[in-house]
């Protein structure tokens, strides 16, 4: 009976390493607790080392480029990943012209295009233009890849954000 107890546990110790190189590492923390996802945390989205917060900057009148940011913030002792090529994916939004230049169309943004930004050892902000061609609330949701590392570790990420924007 000992020895299946043993095993049980190397199985647990294994499966647990495992789940933080899936790249998911944000399902959990570094105790193994679920880390908070979407606005449940008080931002856009979370994971165990980072967390993601979208925003319109300033007045977006109907017919003109506006811009929405998300801000990416690495917490503790995690960093912005200077080597990764950071993109945002916006999904197709009725009443919404996506203006970005990456290859992948104009509703890609990325580090290659010029979107992203590092504003600081632990953050960095992606600039996702659009045009909307009538006035009202909209969302702008895509999925944004994004990578964050310790001294120890990277984790590279992928997490579906949604932008509120007010069209004047």
């Amino acid at each position: 009976m000992r020895s299946v107890g043993a095993a049980a546990v190397v199985i647990l110790a294994i499966a647990a390493s495992a789940c933080g190189k899936s790249g998911h590492a944000s399902d959990r923390d570094d105790r193994g607790v679920p880390a908070p996802q979407g606005t449940e945390c008080g931002h856009t989205a979370c994971g165990a080392n980072f967390f993601v917060d979208g925003a319109q900057v300033g007045d977006c009148p109907s017919g003109a480029n506006c811009t929405a940011k998300l801000t990416l913030v690495a917490t503790g002792d995690f960093h912005i990943n200077d080597q990764y090529p950071y993109k945002f994916k916006a999904d197709e939004a009725a009443g919404i012209t996506f203006r970005g230049t990456d290859r992948g169309g104009p509703n890609v943004f990325s580090k290659d295009a010029d979107d992203w930004h590092k504003t600081g050892a632990q953050s960095g902000v992606m600039n996702v233009t659009f045009q909307a061609a009538d006035r009202g609330a909209r969302s702008i949701t895509g999925n944004f890849k994004l990578s964050v590392c310790s001294a120890a570790s990277c984790q590279l990420e992928q997490q579906t954000v949604t932008v509120p924007v007010a069209v004047r």
